[in-house]
């Protein structure tokens, strides 16, 4: 389809018509999921086909025997050893994280290179509620530095999940479930390593929502007490990854462009086309998730830790925070603090993010540029006018941190970076890095089922009883299978070709450039000591189709 500028095409009628029908297509609803702009019906074209659909049934050909002989044991009492959870990936991939997940070093790894890179954020200041001190933070780091003068090197990052404070556990199949509060702090200890140095723990405070005292955990307190606490944080941080950075962060922030692209962009424009392949079966996707992710006695429901409405209200803060201008992959990284490799000089998600950013970019840039060559015809295009100031209407796509009128290159630059870059890279990297850390559930639960100590001297019956019990584990196994096995296709490589040759060219060069990408990051993993696999090009998908 050869592509023209509304103001440029000889056949406006056939557009303006187009458009008529979309309109009555792709209409927003927001009350299914309140106050997130969702679409109302799904137009049939926006369905999986049947290519996509044998091709997924037939990835997940080991799931259904698997979880066979899973549910033979399929009752809701707790666990006695740690190894029993392997019993649920009998015919599946063991995940790699299986050998280690009890170290510190995979731990604290996690918040590197894991299913949820976006949490960790460097500090200047520890918060006042947190309880450590320097003799904690010496005996554990191995230093005679005390904890300002870390703080003043940049050496000290903390998790802390103050938006999932609202939840305080749901109920499901009459089992009570939790939802732990744990802040974590951690140490970059340099050294002469090819990495710089790594990460490593500190200390992790649980508070409680019975206002109990709240608990500070060290390396240097019983094994099983630490291990409660590192688990306590990867419970928190599922719960983040799943519903925000994964669900709310890439799915929920990208519908709006989908539907209003569909609604003010002739099939024609150049950007519908470049958008396109970006946005394949997200819609559907995103509506399967709605009818059966998020419906009362649906897996958010039943194996999250918070009940459906806790979980849902905290999507809904986790996208209110969202705005295109704070997340282009340089601003997000650089609002963790964690922008600085002098300072955190091993960070795979950033280091490796940051290259597909910037081919993202690149090739977007010079797309663009074969068709706007001026700020008139940035003006004079009033298809995109009307598409941004849809985006930001409140009857609109509600889209916070862009122009409700596109007057430069860079601007319009910008804007489709971040929705290309969100809708391949950032969403593989969160989706695709599940399997390897969530699969395993000791590793990643997503709720606890008993409630927290408030003390120390926890056996290992009572950390059995707080993960969870055989069925919630297997419907986790289960989801994760389905959400990670099937790869549509790979980024920048697409169904079709562009009719304009010179766009085109500009395919085949970014396929070059992904290319050596793809060269330099199994390079660099090396001398990691785990590989990131989840920016390498070839396991990156165009749209959010899983």
């Amino acid at each position: 389809m050869k592509p023209y500028l509304p103001q440029k095409d000889p056949d406006v009628n056939v557009r303006i018509n187009w458009l008529d029908r979309n309109r009555e297509e792709y209409k927003f609803n927001y009350d299914y999921l309140a106050p997130l702009p969702v679409i109302d019906k799904v137009p049939h074209k926006e369905i999986f086909s049947a290519e996509y659909t044998a091709k997924r049934l037939a990835s997940m050909a080991s799931l259904a025997p698997n979880m066979l002989a899973a549910k033979a044991r399929n009752f809701l009492d707790p666990l006695d050893e740690l190894e029993e959870y392997e019993e649920l990936l009998s015919l599946l991939p063991k995940p790699d994280v299986i050998k280690n997940y009890k170290t510190d070093s995979c731990f604290a790894e996690q918040r590197l290179s894991g299913a949820n890179p976006l949490a960790i954020q460097k500090i200047d200041v520890l918060p006042d509620n947190f309880a450590v001190t320097d003799a904690h933070f010496q005996k554990v780091a191995g230093t005679e530095f005390t904890l300002q003068k870390a703080l003043k090197e940049g050496k000290l990052y903390f998790l802390d999940y103050p938006l999932l404070s609202d939840i305080k556990g749901g109920v499901y199949d009459n089992v009570k479930k939790y939802l732990p509060k744990p802040q974590a702090l951690f140490y970059w200890q340099s050294n002469d390593s090819s990495n710089g140095g790594s990460l490593v723990p500190v200390a992790i405070q649980i508070n409680h929502d019975s206002g109990g005292k709240s608990v500070i955990y060290t390396p240097d307190d019983p094994h099983l007490d630490w291990f409660l606490a590192k688990t306590c944080v990867q419970i928190a941080d599922g719960n983040h990854q799943e519903l925000g950075s994964h669900f709310a962060y890439t799915h929920a922030v990208m519908a709006p462009f989908a539907i209003v692209t569909a609604r003010q962009l002739a099939e024609n424009h150049p950007i519908a086309l470049l958008l396109k392949p970006h946005f394949r079966f997200m819609l559907f996707d995103n509506d399967l998730g709605r009818t059966q992710f998020l419906q009362p006695g649906g897996p958010v429901d039943q194996f999250m830790a918070g009940s459906l409405a806790e979980s849902l209200g905290f999507v809904a803060k986790v996208y209110e925070e969202w705005s295109v201008e704070k997340f282009t992959f340089p601003r997000l990284i650089k609002s963790r603090r964690t922008d600085n490799p002098e300072i955190l000089p091993h960070f795979p998600f950033r280091d490796d993010g940051i290259l597909i950013w910037n081919a993202v970019e690149k090739f977007v840039a010079e797309y663009l540029q074969l068709y706007y060559k001026t700020s008139q015809d940035i003006s004079d295009d009033y298809e995109l006018q009307n598409w941004a100031r849809e985006l930001v209407a409140q009857d609109g796509g509600k889209v916070k941190g862009m122009p409700a009128k596109i007057e430069t290159l860079e601007q319009l630059i910008e804007i489709i970076s971040v929705v290309v870059f969100t809708c391949a890279p950032l969403h593989s990297a969160l989706n695709f890095s599940q399997y390897e850390y969530m699969a395993f559930v000791p590793n990643m639960p997503y709720a606890a089922y008993h409630p927290i100590p408030e003390t120390k001297g926890v056996d290992l019956e009572t950390i059995m009883k707080i993960l969870p019990p055989f069925k919630q584990a297997a419907d986790q196994v289960m989801w994760t299978e389905i959400l990670t096995s099937y790869h549509y296709d790979k980024l920048g490589f697409y169904d079709e070709e562009f009719a304009d040759s010179l766009a085109q060219e500009i395919v085949v060069q970014f396929q070059q450039n992904l290319h050596e990408i793809e060269r330099q990051i199994d390079i660099r993993n090396q001398t990691r000591p785990i590989p990131y696999n989840y920016f390498k090009p070839s396991e990156i998908i165009n749209s959010i189709n899983t």
